[in-house]
């Protein structure tokens, strides 16, 4: 039978886990919306002005529309992972597999954005537009801080899951 102290500390981690949750899904609807509304608009738009424009703006929508797969595959793993501590399984191996997709969602992201930086940085020349070429670095560098984090988190649980192990074996 659980006391009101255990039941207490499980409405706190849901509702925390609510918040998260919520904050993921604030994280998903403006890149769908994106995805679906401005991205056609502005191919559209840059199809008609033709030249030069649409020779460097398409790769980077094209590599837009590919890194929000694997971004939307991160966003999934992170909601499982949430619900692995809803149920109070957060110290499992099931935690460390979130976290890898994790980690391997954000590299591809990288990745895709590093194969992007080109067209990034032909835009900002031609129009002149340095900050343009910023927002490329700023693309590539966040979703790389991402994956070493969830690369350090996923070995951190994992160190906590083989001590807790070898300390259940002693008892």
């Amino acid at each position: 039978m659980m006391n009101v102290s255990n039941w207490n500390e499980v409405i706190r981690l849901k509702r925390e886990t609510i918040f998260l949750r919520l904050a993921v899904l604030v994280i998903a609807i403006p890149i769908i919306a994106i995805c679906v509304f401005a991205l056609p608009f502005i191919w559209r738009q840059t199809a008609e002005n033709g030249g030069w424009v649409e020779a460097s703006i398409h790769p980077i929508i094209i590599g837009m529309y590919v890194a929000v797969v694997p971004f939307l595959i991160a966003l999934y793993q992170a909601i499982r992972l949430l619900g692995l501590i809803d149920r109070d399984e957060a110290f499992s191996y099931a935690s460390v597999r979130s976290l890898r997709f994790i980690k391997y969602c954000a590299l591809c992201i990288t990745v895709v954005y590093i194969a992007t930086l080109p067209f990034f940085y032909q835009f900002a020349e031609r129009d002149d537009a340095p900050g343009f070429m910023v927002i490329g670095l700023i693309l590539v560098f966040a979703s790389f801080v991402i994956a070493v984090f969830a690369e350090l988190l996923q070995k951190l649980l994992k160190r906590a899951i083989d001590l807790k192990q070898e300390n259940d074996l002693t008892v």
